[in-house]
Parts: structure tokens; C-alpha cells; sequence
């Protein structure tokens, strides 16, 4: 969208959920990056919204600053196209399709499979139904986690005979399990159709992998930035992430995850996130910066690419 002097931006935050503290911490540095770009910012937390006051705020653009369900799985998406709100970030479909993991999965890997450089994913294994939870025909490391959801919230890491009992939060048909490949934890940022970096993230304090804490603790995690890769796994990592972007047809800005087997030397995609952190500790931020771009320069050019799709 065209920016003007003194736009009127709505900041959706909070929301419900276990991604609710993630989400009122990126608002906090996004409403402060929207005010150095000269825009007026009303803040409205989700969970007191009411659809009515929304729109009598009569907002040029709504920077959703959501994560979890409620802002990333297509549903204030689909708000916003029918009040005709610009807003940015990825649309109903794009959205909705990498909330969940089996999804997006699956329409990368049909999408590329005939291609010269086809996307790899860690092999999907079978659960087995029951009060307590085991893999069928598989006995190395496998990582279980919810279909929808991120922050790795829920997210295990198991030894293949091992049965453990689902949690009430949780059913046998919420999860997936996959393969635990490689030895490295690598991610890319692509904004407005171009790939930033490639990070390498070292999760701190004997962490099995880069979970919640090492996330959002301070010094829970280190971040080598470049990652120290072999030079055409960097650029095949870049390449993932912009095409696995294109073709979920991602808008403004999306990060995408990866782990890297340096033994074999094979580069796996393990999903894309639409509404990247923008905390302090947050990745995304960090990339664009590495490539001479500031928080609120990054906001600016997220707003720019806003839209609504009726």
C-alpha cells in the first residue's frame, strides 16, 4: 500500500494462548518502530476486542503483531478482508496452510518433488492411537510435536521405543511425529521476495534443541550470523525459503526453519512461520539488521506490503 504522513495504524496484539506473552512482546517493539516512521498507533489487545470499536478506529492499515492460532491460522485474516482493512502479513490461505505442519509439508514436497532441486523434509512417521503414545516401526531419535502451533511450544524430542502418555492438552491426532535429522538448526528470513541471511542457532545451557526457553530467554540461545556452512547449502537454504514463500504465496515477510546434516551433507526444510517474532531475541529482526536494515525500516517495508484479498 502507498505510504502517507501520519497513517493511522491498528496493532493487533495478545491474543489467547501460549503464544500470547511472544505476541504482546513484538507489539511492544513494533508499536515503538511504527512511531519512529512518523504513524499515529492504536494498540488493541485481541482478547478485549470488540469487532464494532475496531471499526469506528477507521485504521489505514493493521500491523498484526499476533502469533498463536487466533493470528496466524487465517481466522483475523479473514476479519480483516471483510471489514477491508489492509493488513500485513500473509493472507487467509497462505496462513491457514503453514499453521499446519503436515499441510505445508505436503504441498512444498508435491510442489517440488519433480523439480531439479526438490525441498526435503524429515521422514513423517506413524503414531499409534492410544492413551499412551509410541512410533510404529521406528526406534532412533524422532521429534514429536503439534501439527499447528509454534514458539516450539509442546515440541519433545523421543527415543523411538519409548511410550509416553499424552497430555491433556494434547491427542494422538493433534501431533506428527518426524525423524530427528541433523546437527544443525538453521533459518532464513525472506522479506518483500528476498532471502536476508542464513543463521545458525546454538540453543545455550545444555538445551536438547532450540526450544521456547532458548527462544525467548535472554542468552537462551547463541546465533552465528552468517552460518558457518559450506557455501552451496547457504545459498540452497536461501532458495528454499524464497520458493517455499512463493508458492504458500506468503506476503511481506515469512522466516523459514531448517536443520543441516553436515555428515551427509543434506540440508532438510522443517516448516515457515508467517508472523515472525519481533522480539529483542527475535531472529528475524536480527537478519534484516545484519543486512543494514533497522527494526523500524523492516516495519515500514512490512506495512508497505499490505493488503486485503476481497
Amino acid at each position: 500500500m502507498k505510504i502517507r504522513e501520519n497513517m493511522h495504524v491498528l496493532l493487533l496484539k495478545g491474543g489467547f494462548g501460549s503464544e500470547r506473552e511472544v505476541s504482546l512482546n513484538s507489539a511492544k517493539a513494533c508499536s515503538k518502530a511504527i512511531k519512529e516512521n512518523g504513524f499515529i498507533v492504536t494498540e488493541v489487545d485481541v482478547a478485549k476486542m470488540n469487532v464494532n470499536n475496531l471499526i469506528s478506529l477507521k485504521a489505514d492499515v493493521c500491523f498484526n503483531a499476533l502469533h498463536g492460532n487466533s493470528g496466524e491460522n487465517g481466522s483475523i485474516q479473514g476479519l480483516l478482508n471483510l471489514l477491508k482493512i489492509p493488513y500485513t502479513h500473509s493472507g487467509v490461505a497462505a496462513s491457514a496452510i503453514s499453521m499446519n505442519k503436515i499441510y505445508f509439508k505436503r504441498l512444498v514436497l508435491n510442489t517440488t518433488e519433480s523439480t531439479d532441486d526438490p525441498i526435503i523434509f524429515p521422514k513423517t512417521l506413524q503414531i499409534n492411537e492410544g492413551k499412551k503414545l509410541s512410533i510404529k516401526n521406528y526406534k532412533g531419535l524422532y521429534v514429536l510435536k503439534p501439527k499447528s502451533g509454534g514458539s516450539s511450544v509442546g515440541v519433545k524430542i523421543v527415543k523411538g521405543q519409548n511410550t509416553i502418555p499424552l497430555k491433556n492438552e494434547f491427542k494422538w491426532k493433534d501431533l506428527m511425529a518426524e525423524e530427528f535429522v541433523g546437527s544443525m538448526e538453521l533459518t532464513v528470513t525472506v522479506l518483500r521476495d528476498k532471502p536476508l541471511c542464513v543463521t545458525e542457532i546454538k540453543a545455550a545451557q545444555n538445551e536438547e534443541f532450540y526450544n521456547y526457553k532458548a527462544k525467548y530467554e535472554r542468552n537462551g540461545s547463541i546465533h552465528e550470523i552468517p552460518a558457518k556452512i559450506p557455501r552451496p547449502t547457504y545459498e540452497q537454504a536461501m532458495s528454499w525459503a524464497l520458493r517455499a514463500h512463493k508458492i504458500l504465496g506468503c506476503k511481506g515477510i515469512s522466516r523459514s526453519d531448517f536443520r543441516y546434516d553436515k555428515i551427509n551433507n543434506q540440508l532438510y526444510m522443517l516448516e515457515i512461520n508467517t508472523q515472525p517474532g519481533m522480539t529483542e531475541t527475535s531472529l528475524s529482526p536480527e537478519q534484516a539488521l545484519f543486512c543494514n536494515i533497522s527494526l523500524s525500516e523492516m516495519v515500514k517495508i512490512i506495512i508497505e506490503e499490505a493488503s486485503y484479498e476481497c
